[in-house]
């Protein structure tokens, strides 16, 4: 494809772009095929928004849930004078087309399906399943590693947020490939999320492994014995799985390692504080600066999984605002 295949308005509109990834990367975001499955969150908006802006083929929102003053507070792009008769994704589709007219960007009727359709789902590149119980995170995960189809998650609550990526077997090229120079083509393994969410407490750095890990771990784990996502009546409980994780961390870490001192970075019953656990647990709403920080990065990221420029996330990506860092996690 040659910049004289491209129309003057696509031209025009995509000309910043084109001059840092080229056209043949902007051919292939032209082609991609993105659903946004739960349209009531901070972080769908951000993500819907970046990539629109970005010129992608088609955009699909997926969530039926009437518009109403409290049913989506965090979702910028429902307009103050939303009609009643419309849905959260209607509202939020008829503000991207206004941003960008140029990419196709429909509401599909009815909501997010707790069980997903395979055949439904094999008709996009990209599936982005925000703020979602962790029962139906699982369930889409499996669905779409059936189809080979790029999945992704993201939770925003308070001033902590992750997202994560389930790319399969993910060919790409390196972003910054010297000019004029053979292609060299990476390929990177994903691990499904039921078991990254399992990963052991003895493979991890207490010094360097972002707290939230340990919260998510946790809570996960809560959530799947329990069939409800943890609340403030159980922070105790968790802390309390947390301490006796980190001593069996420890004790594994002394049985490899008979009559010497522990590494420094070995996992103890204090490595999760509680500040921490109890934000992600009961913060009360999502934090617009946030969401921005995680829908940025995530877009980002899904534009680099559709172009196969760039190295991808694999496969967490944790950000909060206690400490300002964004921080890449391989688990599983």
């Amino acid at each position: 494809m040659s910049n004289e295949e491209l129309t003057e308005n696509e031209a025009t509109v995509y000309d910043r772009q084109l001059r840092v990834w080229g056209v043949e990367v902007q051919r292939r975001l032209n082609a991609a095929k993105i659903l946004i499955a739960g349209m009531t969150s901070g972080v769908a908006a951000e993500v819907a928004k970046n990539t629109a802006l970005a010129g992608v083929g088609s955009l699909s929102l997926l969530d039926d849930t009437p518009c109403s003053p409290d049913a989506a507070p965090c979702n910028f792009l429902i307009p103050a004078d939303f009609m009643a008769s419309q849905s959260v994704a209607e509202a939020s589709a008829a503000t991207l087309r206004e941003m960008n007219p140029l990419v196709r960007i429909e509401a599909l009727p009815g909501g997010v399906a707790e069980q997903p359709d395979t055949d439904f789902l094999s008709g996009f590149d990209v599936i982005l399943l925000p703020q979602a119980p962790l029962s139906m995170q699982l369930a889409y995960d499996k669905a779409c590693t059936e189809v080979n189809v790029a999945f992704f998650t993201a939770y925003s609550r308070g001033t902590v947020a992750y997202f994560f990526e389930n790319l399969h077997v993910h060919e790409h090229t390196p972003m910054d490939a010297p000019s004029g120079a053979p292609l060299q083509k990476s390929l990177s393994s994903f691990t499904p999320l039921e078991s990254a969410l399992h990963h052991p407490w003895n493979k991890l750095s207490a010094r360097f492994t972002h707290k939230l890990v340990y919260a998510l771990r946790v809570c996960s784990e809560f959530a799947l014995k329990e069939g409800r996502p943890p609340v403030l009546a159980d922070l105790e409980q968790l802390q309390s799985r947390a301490q006796q994780l980190g001593r069996e961390a420890a004790s594994q870490a002394a049985a490899d390692h008979p009559g010497k001192p522990l590494p420094k970075e070995t996992v103890s019953e204090d490595v999760l504080p509680t500040e921490v656990l109890e934000e992600l647990v009961t913060g009360d709403t999502e934090l617009p600066p946030v969401n921005a920080v995680l829908g940025g990065v995530l877009a980002n990221e899904i534009l680099k999984v559709v172009s196969h420029k760039g190295d991808p996330v694999n496969n967490f990506f944790f950000f909060s605002l206690m400490d300002n860092v964004g921080q890449i996690e391989t688990l599983g």
